[in-house]
């Protein structure tokens, strides 16, 4: 027997949204190893450090996001650039990009993104955010099963800036550290590929954090994983390396 429209409707309203919890969002196979489940948790708060790179990860963990019909919001991102976003294989179209926002409207804004777009990134907020509105976007980004992804804001860009870190309690946190560049030889090329070492963290990393070697990009212009720092050491140091032996 169908429900009468009314209580249909009543039943859409009332029902758990929670079951969005138990899902993930892809991200680029190369992280599967960091990730519990291989992929972002819907509802999670993360952030990403890593001051310059750290736009770079966000942008690659969120390319398949992107790249699978879904949305990403980006609000406050200092420096943002769609042109490197799409370097990382990001759908740029997918993107929906907030700037200048005041700190009197930071927190609604972020509100009213929650359960629209399937990932927000955001610029670490320029002042200190209440705990209860903490609370509240912590509570629902877990009902409607957005990923909340905080951005360490590039040092430079750091002065006179209310030190916003650590105000929101992270399920995971990146930690993107550069080791090498490779293009760059004695007084000629150009940069083709960075090379980072990225860490998990946070109440929800496995065990006691992994971390994994990563070209970001490679010279291919791809994402690609590596064993360890010595697998991609530039080319012209190794001639160098090899003429003095």
């Amino acid at each position: 027997m169908a429900f009468p429209a009314e209580l249909a409707e009543h039943v859409r309203r009332v029902a758990p949204v929670l079951l969005a919890g138990e899902q993930v969002l892809a991200v680029p196979e190369v992280f599967h190893s960091l990730l519990p489940g291989g992929g972002l948790q819907r509802g999670w708060t993360t952030r990403v450090g890593g001051s310059a790179s750290a736009r770079a990860l966000a942008w690659a963990l969120v390319s398949d996001v992107t790249t699978s019909g879904r949305w990403v919001a980006a609000v406050n991102v200092d420096g943002i650039s769609l042109a490197a976003a799409a370097e990382l294989g990001v759908a740029v179209e997918r993107v929906l990009v907030v700037q200048n926002v005041g700190t009197d409207v930071w927190s609604a804004t972020i509100g009213a993104l929650i359960g629209a777009v399937d990932v927000i990134v955001f610029g670490e907020p320029r002042h200190r955010v209440r705990p209860s509105d903490h609370r509240q976007i912590a509570s629902r980004c877990r009902e409607r099963g957005t990923v909340l992804m905080e951005l360490e804001a590039d040092a430079s860009m750091r002065s006179g800036r209310f030190d916003a870190a650590g105000q929101l309690p992270y399920d995971m946190v990146f930690t993107a550290d550069p080791f090498a560049w490779d293009g760059l030889g004695c007084g000629h090329g150009h940069l083709r590929a960075r090379s980072l070492r990225v860490a998990v963290s946070g109440r929800r990393a496995p065990g006691q954090g992994r971390h994994g070697y990563f070209e970001l990009p490679g010279d291919d212009g791809t994402l690609r994983a590596v064993t360890a720092p010595a697998a991609v050491t530039a080319p012209a140091q190794r001639q160098r390396l090899a003429a003095v032996e």
